[in-house]
């Protein structure tokens, strides 16, 4: 996500709980601002979309933090992965989307924060982020909708 020269980084649960974020530059390059938040967890399952793609950068990546990242492979590769990886490996994307899809829409628009400085933006995205995670844990586990005003029955 960008924003006034700045990109949202973020590293998720496959549920859609954000557990790592970072703030950088928007000028720079993809790879850099993931290695912002790689560095943070050890020995994962990493996925990612075709940006990512680079035997040598994740070999790089698997030997300093152990972690494995995955992608979909370009059509003029050699090595391809199965049909089924590929549809997990799609699935697993549509939900990181929709966290994003989440974490922007949900309150003020992250474009429209109104921040003047970037202490100021770090400090809504915070807020954000918390809230995001407050309303994954409420609904997890306590059924509990705060954005519906609902609470589920434990049949549901």
């Amino acid at each position: 996500m960008r924003y006034f020269g700045y990109k949202l980084v973020c590293l998720t649960t496959l549920d859609g709980l954000p557990i790592v974020y970072d703030l950088v530059p928007a000028n720079l390059e993809e790879r850099l601002a993931a290695e912002s938040v790689l560095g943070c967890v050890h020995d994962c399952d990493i996925f990612a979309d075709k940006g990512f793609i680079g035997d040598d950068w994740q070999a790089d990546i698997l030997n300093t933090s152990g972690n494995r990242i995955w992608t979909t492979k370009r059509a003029n590769q050699y090595s391809q992965n199965s049909t089924a990886f590929d549809h997990l490996l799609k699935h697993v994307r549509e939900r990181i989307e929709a966290t994003f899809h989440q974490l922007n829409n949900t309150g003020r628009f992250l474009e429209r924060l109104l921040a003047k400085t970037v202490l100021g933006l770090a400090t809504r995205i915070i807020a954000k982020v918390t809230a995001l995670t407050l309303r994954f844990f409420l609904k997890r586990y306590f059924r509990i909708d705060i954005q519906l005003f609902v609470q589920y029955s434990i049949s549901n």
